[in-house]
């Protein structure tokens, strides 16, 4: 099964009825999603892709973000 795209995801019925029982807007709920996506796109940005500085099958992140 393929994961859902976030517009995919806000039009999807169970997912609206979920947040209507727990008393989320869409709005906020889409920002949530957005939010989430940049976040997973800022991770995998930093990961160094070339596995002959490491072992077979692994992936060597870089450096965690400054706070």
């Amino acid at each position: 099964m393929q994961d859902l795209s976030i517009p995919e995801a806000l039009k999807d019925p169970l997912i609206r009825q979920m947040l209507r029982a727990d008393k989320i807007s869409l709005d906020t709920f889409a920002q949530l999603l957005a939010k989430a996506a940049k976040e997973r796109s800022n991770r995998l940005g930093r990961i160094d892709w070339n596995t002959s500085k490491v072992g077979p099958g692994f992936l060597r992140q870089g450096p965690p973000p400054a706070e």
